[in-house]
């Protein structure tokens, strides 16, 4: 299945117009993720991202802005905060790559979680502004699955041995 979506995101950036410009990127991309607890609507998400695109965040894949706005919003009231800060932004011919710092809090079992994690958005623009490629590059593993009940055990314990 990862090798699945691995090949579907090759084979799909081929097809999505590069970016030649964006006035602010960092801006852009913070109406949504930069406190995603409060700011992930659809209003929001309908702001930033274009009607269909590619996003993939590690977790989830989805083309079209039908899909991605139940998600975020479920994602976003599942946690009590998430905050991203970006810290760099770099262009290259055809994407931008959005540096960042993301911290999350959330109750899973009961058990309250706080997670620092850093991480890389590679981000395409349409010509209107809006997002038309998504994709995260962070370690879930690290930022998310370790802090579980029951399955964060486990992911310890093969981190810990490699």
């Amino acid at each position: 299945m990862y090798n699945d979506r691995v090949e579907d995101f090759l084979t799909v950036i081929k097809t999505i117009p590069s970016t030649s410009s964006h006035p602010d990127p960092a801006s852009h991309f913070e109406v949504v993720f930069k406190d995603f607890h409060k700011d992930a609507k659809a209003a929001n998400i309908k702001e930033v991202y274009a009607d269909s695109f590619y996003f993939n965040d590690t977790f989830k894949t989805f083309r079209t802005i039908d899909e991605l706005i139940p998600y975020m919003e479920e994602t976003a009231e599942n946690v009590q905060t998430t905050t991203v800060e970006i810290l760099d932004v770099s262009k290259s011919d055809t994407d931008y790559y959005l540096r960042w710092k993301m911290v999350m809090e959330f109750t899973a079992k009961g058990r309250d979680i706080r997670s620092v994690s850093i991480g890389m958005t590679q981000l395409r623009f349409n010509e209107a502004g809006k997002i038309i490629l998504h994709q995260d590059y962070w370690d879930g593993a690290e930022g998310f699955y370790q802090h579980l009940p029951y399955i964060g055990y486990f992911v310890r314990k093969v981190r810990d041995s490699l």
